[in-house]
C-alpha cells in the first residue's frame, strides 16, 4: 500500500524538516502579496459511516540539483499544523496512528460529514510562507485500512484500494532555487486497484479545465478518466503505461475484477483504438492495463499559484 507503485508524482514530492531553511541562501519561495495557502476538504457523502485512512508522503534524502532547500513540509500526523475541523459539533478530528510510525492513521468519518484542513502561514524572510502537504487517503468501511494492505488483492481487499491524492503548498513552503516543487497536484491513483469510488475537485485559479475535476469507476473503466490513474497505468499513457506495476506478480495477486484481454491471441485496445500488449501473469492470465490514450491522468496547477480548496470526495463503495 505504501510502495511507489501507487502512483510517483505525489509520494515523492517532498522537503525538508522545519527550521532548516534559516540554513540556506537565496530567496525563498513564498506566498505572492494577498494570496492564500490552498487547502483540503474530505466529505462522506455515502450515506455511512467510513474511515478515512491518511498516508503523508515522506521527503527525499536530498533535494535535486538547482534546489538548495525543499522548504517546511508537514511529515507527521501528530504534527499540530496538520489540523483539522469537523462540519459535526463538538467532533473532534483525531487520526489513530498506525502503531509503531507517525505518517499513518485512520479516522472515523460520519456520514455527511466533512473535515477541512485549513493551512497555516509563518514568516520567511521578508514574506509568508506555508508547509507543504501530500496527502494520501483511501476509504474503508471498517477500521482495517491498515491491515494486510500492501497493494495486492487479498481476503480483506479483494481488489485492492485506490487513491485520492493531493500535494499542496510546496510553491510556498519557503524552498529555495528554481528547480523544487512549485505546484498543487491532485490525481485517483487505481494503479493497485479499485475499492471505492471517489471524487476530487479543485478550486482556485491555475487549474487545467481538462482535468480540474476527478472521478474513478469500476475497474476497467478508467481509461481516459481525466485525472484518474487506471490500473496497472503507472506512467497513465504510451508504450511504457505500465512500466514497473504493482500486480500482478508472483508475490502480489491482481484484483479479483481486473480486466481481461480478450480475443485469440489475446490483446488490448485503448478505448480510441490503440492497440497493445496484454500483461501475462504468473498463473497464465492475460489483463489489460487501464492505460489511456493521453497523458490527462495528472491534474496540474501553475507553478507557484495557490489558494482555493481541494475537495476529496468518497461517494461509496466500488462494489
Amino acid at each position: 500500500m505504501y510502495n511507489r507503485c501507487l502512483r510517483t508524482t505525489l509520494l515523492t514530492i517532498a522537503a525538508l524538516l522545519p527550521g532548516l531553511a534559516s540554513a540556506q541562501s537565496g530567496t525563498p519561495n513564498s506566498l505572492k502579496p494577498g494570496a492564500a495557502a490552498t487547502g483540503v476538504a474530505v466529505t462522506n457523502t455515502s450515506g455511512k459511516t467510513v474511515y478515512a485512512n491518511l498516508v503523508l508522503g515522506q521527503p527525499p534524502v536530498t533535494p535535486p540539483p538547482g534546489c538548495s532547500n525543499l522548504g517546511t513540509q508537514i511529515v507527521s500526523l501528530a504534527d499540530k499544523r496538520l489540523a483539522f475541523t469537523s462540519s459535526v459539533a463538538g467532533k473532534t478530528v483525531s487520526f489513530t496512528l498506525v502503531p509503531g510510525v507517525n505518517d499513518k492513521g485512520s479516522y472515523a468519518m460520519a456520514a455527511g460529514e466533512t473535515i477541512t484542513y485549513t493551512p497555516q502561514t509563518f514568516a520567511c524572510a521578508s514574506a509568508n510562507c506555508s508547509a507543504a502537504v501530500t496527502f494520501n487517503f483511501f476509504f474503508t468501511p471498517s477500521d482495517d485500512g491498515f491491515s494486510d494492505n500492501n497493494g495486492c488483492s487479498n481476503s480483506v481487499f479483494p481488489n485492492a484500494t485506490n487513491l485520492a491524492e493531493a500535494s499542496i503548498n510546496f510553491g510556498v513552503n519557503g524552498s529555495v532555487g528554481t528547480s523544487c516543487a512549485n505546484a498543487d497536484d491532485t490525481d485517483i491513483s487505481a494503479v493497485n486497484g479499485v475499492n471505492a469510488i471517489l471524487k476530487v475537485a479543485t478550486s482556485g485559479p491555475g487549474w487545467p479545465a481538462a482535468t480540474s475535476t476527478a472521478q474513478n469507476g469500476l475497474l476497467g473503466s478508467n481509461a481516459n478518466k481525466p485525472g484518474v490513474f487506471g490500473w496497472a497505468a503507472t506512467n497513465c499513457s504510451g508504450s511504457q503505461a505500465n512500466a514497473g506495476y504493482p500486480n500482478p506478480s508472483a508475490a502480489c495477486a491482481a484484483p479479483k475484477k481486473a480486466p481481461l484481454a480478450k480475443g485469440s491471441p489475446a490483446g488490448c485496445t485503448t478505448p480510441k483504438g490503440l492497440s497493445y500488449a496484454p500483461i501475462t501473469a504468473p498463473d497464465g492470465t492475460q489483463y489489460c492495463d487501464e492505460r489511456s490514450d493521453a497523458g490527462t491522468c495528472n491534474n496540474q496547477r501553475d507553478a507557484y499559484v495557490t489558494g482555493g480548496t481541494i475537495q476529496i470526495t468518497y461517494l461509496k463503495p466500488a462494489y
